[in-house]
């Protein structure tokens, strides 16, 4: 395959709250109509944003892009209050993407692919430190998802990934290599 397998940037979302859709609206459109999957990590910030603004935000991307990683809390600001982590991804998938990944952290991961559920628990592990834990488990899940591996797979690669950055201090250094994650023992499947 040439040219980009996945397309992201949430970034000018949080730098300029009040102007940034229509570009990266037209970012997103132009990437989808070049058959590019294109991916949102809603990773919600308060010091940046308000609750609200973010949410009509999140409202308006959703809808266009194919897979949406967030938090429980984070997938309440696009779909109001919901029971558990299973309606937060069933809710946003009913706005237009074919993937919702909820990041549970200690708990693990549920995914909504296609209209089934996959769950994937945490690994026991002692974190140092979490920062980066979440754009950790995005990139494991990314980088299966480019590979084709199915959505067991890529729950448990990025649950694994995550926990990884958890057991070194700093956001990027216990990132690790492929080779790397078998170190964790996770071999268990998903279960569904």
């Amino acid at each position: 395959m040439s040219g980009p397998r996945c397309c992201t940037s949430a970034a000018s979302l949080r730098r300029s709250p009040h102007k940034p859709l229509p570009p990266f609206i037209f970012a997103v459109a132009t990437a989808r109509a070049a058959g590019v999957p294109v991916y949102f990590d809603l990773n919600y910030r308060s010091k940046l944003w308000d609750a609200e603004t973010a949410g009509r935000a999140y409202r308006e991307i959703i809808p266009r892009v194919d897979i949406v990683f967030a938090g429980l809390e984070e997938a309440e600001l696009a779909v109001g209050t919901v029971r558990d982590a299973e309606e937060a991804a069933r809710s946003i998938a009913a706005m237009g993407p074919s993937q919702v990944v909820i990041k549970l952290g200690a708990v693990g991961a549920l995914a909504f692919v296609d209209g089934q559920v996959f769950r994937q628990e945490a690994l026991a592990i002692e974190a140092l430190d979490t920062v980066g834990a979440g754009d950790a488990f995005v990139a494991g899940y990314l980088a299966e998802f480019v590979e084709g591996p199915g959505p067991r797979e890529r729950l448990q690669t990025a649950v694994s990934t995550g926990a990884f950055v958890c057991l070194v201090p700093g956001d990027w250094e216990g990132l690790p290599r492929r080779d790397e994650l078998r170190l964790l023992g996770n071999h268990e499947p998903v279960s569904r």
